[in-house]
């Protein structure tokens, strides 16, 4: 999934002539804290609304107020993991999205993006979670999948995560069955530390149930 994928229609882009005003009811409107500036199909800028509040005049105008020095934006063609780095990284609520040649082609929301993400790891679907931890120079997908399909299971997806200040790192795996003893055990004959499980129809409401209290929050 890339990132012209994730491109929400409904969020306009501002003009560096629109006023401060329109900008904040946009912001209102639509639930977001950044709008890009556009001038001619050209990213010049974005706007934060934090910056606009503390404008004493709603009529000044946004080319006064935009941020112009390392202006955001992700290509077209990136990754929903590099859409979803840029949100983190630079505490963004909205991504301009250019394509190859700089033109502007829309822009991604932080709920959107969430929400998408939410179907590229499977959250939907039935199955169990296991978290692996091991020395990062034992880590081997491969061999963690062939164990995993030699009990009729299937990897659905994975995340790895380095535990700072060590030399180990965590593997979540998404797996679709629900009853995975015998998935365990070979884990466990190869010794792999298994750190945690989730199983089942449990797992299934409970993440169901934590994403919804993150997109509530979100709309707030």
């Amino acid at each position: 999934m890339h990132a012209q994928d994730l491109i929400t229609p409904d969020i306009p882009p501002l003009r560096p002539q629109d006023e401060v005003g329109r900008a904040l009811d946009w912001m209102e409107e639509f639930k977001v804290g950044h709008l890009p500036v556009v001038s001619e199909q050209r990213l010049v800028g974005i706007v934060k609304d934090q910056d606009l509040v503390d404008r004493s005049d709603p009529r000044a105008v946004i080319s006064e107020v935009m941020e112009r020095v390392e202006v955001p934006f992700i290509r077209g063609g990136q990754h929903i993991y590099e859409v979803m780095k840029l949100f983190s990284e630079r505490g963004l609520t909205v991504v301009p999205v250019l394509d190859e040649m700089g033109r502007y082609l829309g822009a991604i929301t932080e709920h959107e993006a969430l929400k998408r993400l939410s179907e590229v790891t499977n959250i939907s679907e039935p199955g169990s979670i296991v978290v692996l931890e091991m020395n990062q120079v034992d880590y081997s997908l491969h061999e963690i999948a062939r164990l995993v399909e030699a009990n009729d299971g299937k990897v659905l997806s994975v995340y790895t995560h380095v535990i700072p200040g060590t030399t180990r790192t965590e593997v979540t795996l998404k797996i679709n069955r629900e009853e995975i003893s015998d998935i365990l055990r070979s884990f466990e004959r190869y010794e792999y530390f298994v750190k945690t499980t989730y199983q089942g129809s449990k797992l299934h409401e409970d993440l169901r149930g934590r994403y919804e209290e993150l997109m509530r929050y979100i709309n707030l």
